[in-house]
């Protein structure tokens, strides 16, 4: 379960004080999620998501995805906003961590998406990058290629026990050198969420988006580099085969709405490649350094690594279309 700090029926009253949102109802902790303590408020007014921010979430970033999530929500994008306390601010602190209680969303993750699922999901992360085009703050990808030689390093002691492990490190130094060699400079970019996954997109009985969640690797960067992650993401199975129509459904819809330029749809392969080393890599980290102890289990990184094998066969951009 993903409540890593608790917070008490009273705790959450003393923090509830602060904002115009009524009386608490009912609190409920949330299983879903990896990173984060969540809870499922009810007051008198509504329903909101009360998410104390854990170590992995950087918390000098905070503000910026406040503001970032704000932003989209005013502009009418299914993000959840955070509430805003009578003096304005969207942060505190609940038992040591900071938090924010923010909006509520319908809809559930779809489990088994089809390519009704794909193509509404293109259709609002296009949404996103047009929506959030003219947001003015700068965040620097803190997971971009800039990082992937420590990513790297910091796999390599503990890789030491593993031949596997050293097998794929091994091809990633090759690999990240190329990309280097290769990656792009001037491509569209602005903000964008770079964690755009099957679970942070929530969906209703129809397949049609009714809101994108989780922020917390959302920064500044390529709209196409954000693309590759959600194709990464969308077009293959849970343990890494191709599902070319999930691709095309997905690539597709984002491009009738935000017509990707010749320069976004060459980069794609390359981009898609380096989306799919960094997920390996820092699950390849966190299954190194897994504690037996700890209740979330790590994801296999071999569902990744299998997709750039995909992506290194691929000749053309216009293959995703």
């Amino acid at each position: 379960m993903a409540v890593f700090t608790p917070v008490s029926d009273d705790d959450a009253r003393a923090y509830l004080r602060a904002y115009d949102i009524g009386e608490l109802i009912h609190l409920e902790g949330i299983e879903e999620g990896v990173s984060n303590t969540n809870f499922k408020v009810e007051t008198t007014t509504g329903l909101y998501a009360l998410t104390l921010f854990e170590a992995a979430t950087p918390w000098d970033d905070l503000p910026w995805f406040m503001d970032y999530t704000l932003y989209l929500d005013r502009k009418g994008y299914p993000a959840p906003g955070p509430a805003l306390k009578r003096d304005g601010s969207s942060l505190g602190e609940i038992n040591g961590k900071p938090c924010a209680l923010i909006r509520w969303l319908p809809g559930r993750w779809p489990r088994n998406p089809d390519v009704r699922h794909a193509a509404s999901a293109g259709e609002y992360l296009a949404r996103l990058h047009i929506d959030g085009g003219d947001f003015p703050q700068i965040r620097g990808n803190s997971m971009g290629i800039d990082m992937w030689p420590h990513l790297i390093s910091r796999c390599d002691p503990a890789a030491q026990g593993s031949p596997r492990a050293q097998a794929i490190l091994e091809d990633f130094r090759g690999e990240l050198t190329w990309l280097e060699q290769h990656w792009p400079a001037d491509l569209p970019r602005g903000a964008i969420h770079a964690d755009y996954f099957t679970d942070n997109v929530l969906m209703n009985e129809d397949g049609q988006v009714t809101g994108v969640i989780d922020y917390y690797y959302a920064c500044t960067d390529f709209y196409a580099y954000d693309l590759a992650v959600a194709l990464n993401a969308w077009g293959f199975t849970p343990g890494g085969q191709p599902l070319p129509h999930m691709i095309h459904a997905f690539a597709n819809a984002y491009n009738d709405l935000r017509p990707l330029s010749p320069a976004e749809v060459d980069a794609l392969p390359l981009l898609a490649r380096g989306s799919a080393m960094r997920f390996t890599l820092t699950r390849l980290y966190d299954l190194l350094n897994h504690d037996p102890s700890w209740v979330v289990k790590p994801k296999d990184p071999e569902a990744f690594y299998r997709r750039l094998d995909y992506h290194r066969a691929v000749s053309s951009g216009s293959d995703y279309f």
